[in-house]
């Protein structure tokens, strides 16, 4: 999945899907997910103090603060995409496609993936000098 997709994994029964979400219009023109993240972005950190009522309109209604601000991004998503719909006389659609991942291809990428940061971290390829690293867990006692 790239970053021009929106989609995520999820675990349903036994199975790992990744689905896949596009938002097409009347005509099978689909919304470019990059400018609906530019436009959501900028309208966040434009309209801090007007979404904060919308913020703590979601929180009364769902008495919870982190509920209230997914509330607010609900509600700024749906008044960027009702403006285009409006904008271009059209209806949004949203479409979603569901693949099964196989658990075993997954396993073996993930083996692959790190056996080569091995070999890079062996040969200098990678430099982890400037990565934070959280060592809380290891003993460090040398002694």
């Amino acid at each position: 999945m790239s970053k021009d997709d929106l989609g995520y994994y999820r675990k349903s029964g036994d199975d790992l899907e990744l689905l896949n979400i596009k938002i097409v219009d009347d005509d099978g023109e689909e919304f470019d997910i990059e400018t609906l993240r530019s436009i959501f972005k900028e309208t966040v950190e434009n309209k801090k103090e007007s979404l904060m009522k919308v913020t703590d309109l979601g929180c009364a209604i769902l008495g919870d603060h982190y509920k209230g601000v997914y509330f607010m991004m609900g509600f700024v998503l749906n008044k960027i995409l009702n403006t285009f719909e409006v904008k271009n006389d059209t209806k949004l659609h949203i479409k979603t496609n569901t693949e099964i991942i196989d658990t075993d291809e997954i396993k073996e990428k993930t083996i692959e993936m790190f056996e080569q940061t091995v070999e890079d971290l062996k040969s200098g390829k990678l430099d982890i000098s400037d990565i934070p690293l959280n060592f809380s867990n290891i003993n460090t006692d040398y002694e």
